[in-house]
């Protein structure tokens, strides 16, 4: 291994991905970074789809430096935490399974992160959404054909959807196994507060993507209501703390808000459920009626976009994480902007 092609180990965490995992290892394939250097560690969590069977026979007729398939069922910071345990070599990349780069972009990102003397670099990750997986090419080309702006910038958080991790940051922090979604951002959080440095390489463009019916893969609806449930504080602070406020006080909430929707939506919930109380008391079946109507606007929406099975799971879980994220993000919002040093000393 010489010195200008360091030893990666490409981390990928998936869980029934049989719909996308092709494009992506086909993404992984089509890169110029020589494949002698890249050694592939695949984790899935327990699909039933196929996934890891179809990673298999990719892989087996790769030219990688080597691969291995781990089948264990496990949360996604627990796999992020197998690929810290088993990585080799220099490097670390996460790859998401959902993620689909152009040909340079490894070698770019290689470049970039020992030019910067960076600890975490992340690509610049761009969610699309689609009807069928053929129009991935063809969005990709748009994405890349712009000039891209070669800058690269520290930030508090980055996603690890495609982020390249020095094996000193590896052998540093491990992935809280509590947090089933924004790991990423505490992981950052807590290597930014240890002095590492986190940034974004903004000329790397690179592709997260949904399907229409799907909604960002549905993972927040998959994921087991038990894994939901575990360290919501820690995910709702964690999310807010790795968020960049513009400004403080008012303005900062409604900026947080506005980029962040459904929170708002599900603390209308309270209000509605409130007035429905007081309706029932005295008997005024229209303010008694707001909360169910609320709660059927919401049902409406999803079964258009999930249909009817899957937009039950959904508004059940409005209700049962929804309600007690949405409270401790509002929280922690205001705490922020009001005294930003805190988050700067929390982690």
């Amino acid at each position: 291994m010489s010195q200008h092609t360091p030893l990666v180990t490409v981390g990928i965490v998936a869980l029934n991905r049989a719909w996308i995992i092709d494009q992506a290892l086909s993404s992984l394939l089509s890169q110029t970074y020589p494949h002698t250097s890249l050694y592939v560690l695949f984790i899935d969590g327990g699909s039933k789809d196929g996934t890891a069977e179809l990673a298999k026979e990719i892989l087996s007729r790769s030219d990688f430096n080597g691969y291995e398939v781990v089948i264990l069922k496990c949360t996604i910071p627990e796999g992020r935490n197998i690929c810290l345990e088993r990585m080799r070599g220099d490097l670390l990349l996460f790859w998401d399974s959902d993620i689909i780069m152009p040909p340079e972009a490894v070698a770019n990102l290689v470049e970039a992160f020992r030019r910067e003397d960076s600890d975490l670099i992340s690509a610049d990750v761009r969610q699309i959404t689609v009807s069928s997986t053929n129009e991935i090419a063809e969005k990709l080309r748009e994405a890349t054909s712009l000039t891209p702006d070669a800058s690269c910038v520290d930030v508090k958080a980055a996603t690890m959807g495609q982020s390249l991790l020095s094996k000193e940051l590896v052998g540093s922090i491990s992935f809280d196994p509590d947090l089933t979604n924004n790991e990423d951002s505490d992981f950052c959080l807590r290597a930014k507060a240890k002095g590492f440095r986190i940034m974004l390489c903004r000329s790397v463009v690179v592709l997260d993507v949904n399907m229409y019916k799907m909604g960002y893969s549905d993972l927040h609806i998959d994921t087991p209501l038990k894994y939901a449930l575990r360290g919501i504080r820690k995910k709702s602070k964690a999310q807010v703390y790795a968020y960049h406020f513009d400004s403080r006080g008012w303005r900062g909430l409604t900026q947080f808000f506005s980029q962040h929707k459904r929170y708002l939506f599900y603390l209308v919930y309270i209000p509605t459920f409130l007035i429905t109380i007081f309706g029932v008391l005295l008997s005024n079946i229209y303010l008694s009626l707001t909360f169910p109507l609320y709660l059927l606007l919401y049902l409406g929406l999803q079964i258009r976009r999930r249909g009817l099975m899957r937009g039950l799971k959904a508004l059940i879980r409005s209700l049962l994480v929804g309600i007690p994220n949405s409270l401790w993000i509002a929280y922690y919002c205001i705490r922020v902007v009001h005294k930003p040093k805190s988050c700067e000393t929390s982690f």
